[in-house]
């Protein structure tokens, strides 16, 4: 792939990139969210075919116009989402849409193609070819996708997090399949944001980050460090974010929210504290946990150990609707797959965790109070265009996070969560979202900041605590913290108490 560059209305997402994968090559595409990773990789597969840029196979031009032509021309996808039939077995699946014989569908032909298929990778031809596949568990399941590319002589495998559902031995699995498709001349395009598995699984990478192309080289060459380097751009010396601004006292008191001992999905005996008016960040890279930890406050994900504390007194929280109660609002990182009703109006998102604090009396919705508090949530967070009655999917993605942040703030919460706070916003949007977060820290909300973006970090917060495979690895107090050592605390080279510990 060559100078692939895509733009989305007046936004560039890729600008210039160059990928290069040799036969038989594992080559990681390394990067934050928003990097531009799965839009390059869609190009790659026929999805977004009005892109600038070449892409040569076998050294010869190629015009993958869509995923069928992707496919003729030997690229294979294998999402994170599988989509197989589950009431389908094994073999029907591999051979679907491809069926051998002419007008007559044999059971016994499928199952012959299927075995010439499977045969030509060992780990492979373990699969039970009769069985449904949604008998599978999902590493078996994963390995029948990837002998579905096979079946259509795909030549080159794009991963997307392929691990993010296996279990350990799965992923032993995956990396013992994975060598088999190498050697057998198959190129993969490895997509994950688990590193430990970039220098395991993987010979060379490419690194992504705002688009373009910032590393690449062997793998060899690099370290989890350097590597998270590139990824975050930490530029050592800028001082891009508020120098102004190195956090307050630490904070007295019983806090609002206490976690001790917690554990969960992907998190494990984490402990964190958040006072009246404090703001909180979690940092570390995507798959560190902090996503799983922000829900686990507000009950999206089961706590399977510890204790949560609301002033001081122990409480369970079972689901969001118990979470909200209490006081606790998340803004979730996917405002458009979990966060808005795209046909539902601006107005309609804004009440929706609100209607018991006085939009509503005795069960019907007061339609003058909802006017008049939409008019002014639309007035002060100046939400443009100013059509309140408009749906949420008519609005840019600044103004889709303001509209999740009037939701927020209707339902006056004690504690506020929110994941990626202007992730895919303007300059002007995001110095807006950074004063409404420092506001409603202001009048006594809690705040808890999960976010890539270290300048925000260091921006906003008070404290910073850092996660890694789902544990805190150290914590910061915002006064002796800056851009460096967040960096060296993030990729496992600083040392955690080189910065005082805070009362987090």
């Amino acid at each position: 792939m060559e100078k692939i560059s895509q733009t989305f209305g007046t936004t560039r997402v890729l600008n210039e990139v160059d990928l290069i994968v040799s036969p038989g090559e594992v080559h990681a595409l390394v990067g934050q969210n928003g990097a531009g990773k799965s839009t390059l990789m869609k190009i790659l597969g026929g999805l977004y075919p009005e892109h600038k840029g070449l892409i040569e196979i076998d050294g010869h031009p190629a015009q993958l116009a869509n995923p069928r032509a992707a496919l003729k021309h030997g690229i294979g996808m294998i999402y994170q989402e599988l989509s197989l039939i589950p009431t389908m077995s094994v073999a029907e699946n591999i051979l679907l849409g491809i069926e051998p014989g002419k007008g007559r569908y044999s059971r016994r032909g499928i199952l012959a193609a299927a075995m010439r298929v499977v045969k030509r990778v060992p780990m492979l031809s373990e699969l039970p070819l009769n069985v449904p596949a949604g008998e599978l568990s999902t590493g078996l399941q994963q390995r029948v996708e990837i002998a579905k590319a096979l079946a259509r002589d795909a030549r080159v495998l794009v991963m997307d997090e392929p691990t993010a559902r296996l279990s350990g031995p799965e992923r032993a699995d995956l990396r013992d399949l994975i060598r088999e498709l190498s050697a057998n001349d198959i190129s993969i395009i490895y997509i994950s944001h688990f590193l430990e598995e970039i220098f395991e699984y993987c010979t060379a990478l490419t690194v992504l980050r705002n688009g373009t192309v910032v590393d690449r080289g062997r793998t060899s060459d690099f370290t989890i460090g350097s590597l998270t380097r590139s990824m975050l751009g930490a530029e050592l010396a800028a001082e891009e974010f508020d120098p102004a601004h190195t956090g307050r006292p630490p904070a007295t008191g019983i806090p609002v929210i206490e976690l001790t001992g917690v554990s969960g999905p992907r998190i494990a005996d984490v402990d964190l504290s958040i006072h009246k008016g404090e703001i909180i960040g979690l940092a570390g890279l995507v798959g560190s946990g902090r996503t799983r930890l922000a829900k686990t406050l507000t009950g999206a994900e089961s706590m399977t150990a510890g204790t949560l504390y609301m002033d001081g007194i122990p409480k369970t929280v079972g689901n969001p609707r118990q979470a909200l109660k209490m006081g606790i609002v998340m803004l979730p990182e996917n405002r458009k797959t979990e966060g808005l009703i795209g046909i539902a109006s601006a107005r309609e998102n804004m009440i929706l965790n609100a209607l018991d604090r006085g939009l509503t009396r005795f069960g019907l919705v007061r339609s003058k109070t909802i006017l008049g508090e939409s008019k002014k949530q639309f007035a002060e967070l100046e939400i443009r265009p100013n059509t309140p009655s408009l749906p949420a999917a008519r609005f840019s993605g600044g103004n889709q996070q303001k509209i999740l942040l009037a939701r927020a703030l209707l339902a006056k919460p004690r504690v506020l969560i929110i994941d990626q706070p202007t992730a895919g916003v303007d300059v002007g949007t995001k110095a807006q979202i950074h004063g409404l977060i420092r506001q409603v820290a202001s009048e006594g909300t809690a705040v808890l900041v999960v976010t890539d973006d270290l300048d925000e970090m260091l921006a906003l917060t008070d404290n910073v605590l850092v996660l890694k495979s789902g544990r805190v690895v150290s914590r910061h107090d915002r006064r002796g913290l800056d851009r460096k050592r967040l960096v060296d605390s993030i990729s496992g080279e600083g040392s955690p108490s080189s910065s005082p510990l805070s009362s987090v």
